[in-house]
């Protein structure tokens, strides 16, 4: 029985791996591809060969870690019948998919903030700071206590909010995505982050590689500007670029 049990959460874990795997690789191979056509933003810096390649060797380790968790949480709630039942209807599936959104920008600022205090950083968050001028292949290159500290609600997002697993994979998949743009270096001329858009532009991430103690947050904008953490140069910054990627695209 024991056995059983533990075949099949290895099962759900690897079952997950290979999804969030496969959608890195391919989510960084088409942003690698547009950014030959957008703006990069700190222009006067190269990222050397030898950070993109620890990057990519990380992110590999560390997807199994987030894996691991995804699979570990989805395997209670829906084996051990663990966690808060979802709502019922579209209704209840939108409320889940906003409220995991919003819960998960909550948690990841806070949390990011506190790895960033003098106790925690050399301990935890060091290794993804080693790379000043972030490529698509940093977004997951993190240390084992850094992923415990920032990616672990996705193992007791089931005891937190009403959400099904399909949910909160979904969710995780749009976070996999827009963490590989976040951390791309290239502005690409949409108007979804325009200020004062809630949601944070790849400016927004790369402001944080660069200033280190500013910009804490994931999705959206809010708990940066509430709190004061958001740099006070972002917007004009953001329009800028922003402004220049559509120049780049008309000619």
């Amino acid at each position: 029985m024991l056995f059983r049990q533990f075949g099949s959460v290895l099962a759900t874990i690897v079952v997950y791996y290979f999804a969030l795997l496969v959608c890195y690789l391919i989510t960084c191979a088409v942003v690698t591809r547009l950014n030959r056509h957008a703006v990069k933003i700190q222009s006067s810096r190269q990222t050397p060969i030898s950070h993109i390649k620890r990057d990519f060797r990380q992110s590999v380790v560390s997807l199994a870690v987030i894996a691991g968790m995804l699979g570990a949480g989805d395997w209670s709630y829906t084996t051990l019948g663990w966690g808060l039942r979802p709502l019922p209807g579209v209704g209840g599936t939108v409320f889940s998919a906003v409220a995991s959104l919003v819960l998960f920008d909550t948690w990841f600022y806070w949390f990011h903030r506190l790895i960033h205090t003098r106790f925690f950083y050399r301990r935890v968050h060091r290794w993804h700071h080693l790379t000043i001028t972030p490529v698509v292949w940093s977004n997951n290159s993190d240390s084992l206590f850094d992923n415990l500290f920032l990616q672990s609600y996705w193992l007791v997002a089931h005891f937190l909010i009403p959400i099904a697993p399909a949910v909160l994979f979904a969710h995780k998949i749009y976070d996999q995505i827009t963490g590989v743009v976040g951390h791309s270096g290239y502005e690409h001329g949409g108007r979804w982050c325009w200020p004062p858009s809630p949601l944070v532009g790849v400016t927004h991430h790369d402001q944080h590689h660069q200033f280190f103690r500013c910009n804490y947050a994931t999705h959206f904008s809010w708990w940066d500007r509430i709190m004061g953490t958001l740099h006070p140069d972002h917007d004009r910054v953001l329009k800028a670029n922003l402004s220049r990627s559509r120049g780049t695209q008309v000619l």
